[in-house]
């Protein structure tokens, strides 16, 4: 998972962004991310940590799976028992929210190895094309980390683990050099 501070969270709006400790783009943040993760709130200059996937119509990059790590003190004027959604109960844009804080991973049954397609470092994620010809697998930068590693230059050789997201989106984590 990468680490970061909120820069700004517009729940009128319902969307903010989060600038990553690591230095890389500042990473948006929606509020429906907030209510898959179980945050009720959250305020600028909280830490959080969280993961990055590219948004489907977009194609930009969006954090997923939030945890609020520490509070920045900041307050956004909204009730620290409630959760965003999208104000079709009359509730404008708010509800209650018992939702268990989960990272919602789970592991999708299987391993692989690869070599590194391409890795940005800068945008923390990058692609594996597995050895059996497979469809190239998603590799974020938090799985890097965790191995020990701060890069994955292509054509490096990989091997890894395959987890199953929230989203059902597979990548690849426990990343082993050269295996």
């Amino acid at each position: 998972m990468a680490r970061g501070t909120v820069k700004f969270f517009n729940s009128s709006k319902g969307f903010g962004f989060i600038s990553p400790e690591d230095g890389s783009p500042d990473v948006f943040v929606h509020a429906s991310a907030l209510e898959r993760s179980g945050i009720r709130s959250l305020n600028d200059g909280d830490q959080v940590t969280f993961d990055v996937e590219e948004d489907r119509r977009s194609g930009k990059l969006a954090a997923t799976d939030l945890r609020v790590t520490g509070s920045g003190g900041a307050s956004s004027g909204r009730s620290g028992s409630r959760s965003w959604d999208d104000g079709s109960r009359g509730q404008g844009g708010f509800q209650r929210s018992s939702a268990p804080r989960t990272s919602g991973a789970r592991s999708a049954g299987g391993s692989g190895r690869g070599t590194v397609k391409w890795f940005n470092s800068a945008k923390g994620f990058g692609f594996i094309q597995p050895e059996d010809g497979s469809e190239d697998v998603f590799v974020h930068i938090s799985a890097v980390e965790r191995a020990g590693l701060r890069d994955l230059p292509e054509g490096t050789v990989v091997s890894y683990d395959l987890e199953q997201g929230r989203t059902g989106k597979t990548s690849a984590v426990n990343l082993r050099l050269g295996d």
